[in-house]
């Protein structure tokens, strides 16, 4: 089996999976597989009890398996970590073997590349999203086929036809079952007298349709449309500004910067924008990073408005939780205006939680989530190529 690495963590969450092992949450062990192929060579099961962020080759920040009401920040500043190249940028854990007791701070290469991060056993390779539709797919579809093909989803998958029934009180009830999360259909960013992401090519909130894994029939008409996601910290946007930001764009410090959708985003959240080229035009050259209170400065109304597109209404949202836990509520016009109201102060991290990052991290809340708009590069570069929209229910 092949050791871990940071370009295995930044696919399909996987750094959720490390932190939520590290912190032991959920159905995750504390416990990682190692297997050490230099200096010391050594294997076997490892329990930390301590995590520390390496940045320029000094310590950043370090939390212990206790302090899980910080994972979202150390989510943050792992993520940060991993788009840092270079051998001074680390991720260390220390603590000890299981068979001797024996003490010893360990990087992640030194770690397998088990199933949980994408390694294969038994030749298969399992990815948890994707295996978690397919099962939530076979538990509604045996209520159609009327067969018994067991998943540990079927209590939940039961649960969400009877929300549907005493709600809609459809006759006849569920008929049809269709797997359609192939399709994924990109919701851009967009401009028309206001910011906001695209569903199916048009501008509207009712978005079912577009963001539907599984659609299901009830009555032989009635389409009700599954919005399925799996693990903790999700997304609502994730689009593409490589066209938008450009790196001359940066270099410039945005001096006569014309773009509408580019100006939308600095004026809504209120951002300096030459702040911001820094970020990323004084990577590595000493730059130390700002923290700044916007909420008196930015434009609630366009962040609550810009949210509604991203959340929209008209589907039922499944959420994967881990194990067999799933959280199914409706996702109702009332409910995306609750969901998208601002509560709270919305916070600017220029240089990400250490300051040190290549990004801009943007916090805001309302009762229902928890969100962090980040611009960045996800292909390792230094220049963002996508602003995204993580959420968190409370």
């Amino acid at each position: 089996m092949a050791n871990l690495s940071k370009k295995d963590l930044s696919k399909d969450n996987r750094e959720e999976t490390f932190l939520k092992k590290f912190f032991h949450m959920g159905n995750h062990m504390n416990i990682f597989a190692v297997k050490r192929k230099t200096g010391n060579p050594k294997e076997g099961q490892f329990e930390p009890n301590a995590i520390t962020f390496m940045v320029d080759g000094d310590q950043t920040v370090a939390f212990e398996p206790d302090q899980s009401s910080d994972y979202e920040e150390a989510l943050a500043i792992l993520q940060e970590n991993i788009s840092l190249g270079g051998t001074k940028n680390k991720v260390l854990i220390t603590g000890k073997f299981k068979n001797d007791n024996s003490i010893d701070t360990l990087s992640l290469s030194d770690l397998e590349k088990t199933s949980e991060f994408g390694g294969q056993t038994g030749g298969k390779r399992v990815n948890l999203g994707i295996q978690f539709e397919k099962d939530f797919y076979k538990s509604l579809n045996c209520e159609v086929e009327c067969v018994c093909e067991h998943t540990k989803y079927e209590r939940p998958s039961k649960e969400l036809i009877a929300k549907i029934n005493e709600i809609y009180k459809i006759k006849g009830g569920l008929s049809k079952v269709d797997a359609v999360g192939g399709k994924n259909q990109p919701r851009p960013l967009t401009y028309s007298g206001g910011l906001y992401v695209t569903a199916g090519g048009k501008k509207t909130k009712n978005i079912g349709s577009t963001v539907t894994d599984i659609t299901t029939t009830f009555g032989g008409k009635k389409e009700m449309y599954l919005s399925l996601k799996y693990g903790n910290t999700l997304t609502f946007i994730n689009s593409g500004v490589g066209k938008i930001f450009t790196e001359k764009d940066y270099k410039n410090n945005f001096r006569g910067y014309n773009n509408n959708i580019g100006n939308a985003i600095f004026d809504m959240f209120a951002i300096d924008r030459r702040e911001y080229a820094n970020v990323f035009n004084l990577y590595g050259k000493g730059y130390g990073g700002k923290k700044v209170d916007v909420t008196n400065k930015c434009n609630k109304a366009a962040i609550k408005d810009l949210l509604q597109y991203a959340i929209g209404y008209g589907y039922w949202m499944v959420h994967g939780k881990g194990g067999s836990s799933v959280d199914i509520y409706e996702m109702t016009e009332q409910y995306m205006k609750k969901a998208s109201t601002i509560s709270g102060k919305v916070m600017l991290n220029y240089g990400g939680s250490t300051g040190r990052g290549k990004r801009l991290d943007i916090h805001l809340e309302s009762s229902v989530y928890k969100f962090m708009f980040n611009l960045r590069n996800k292909q390792g570069g230094k220049y963002p190529s996508h602003i995204m929209c993580d959420y968190k229910k409370k």
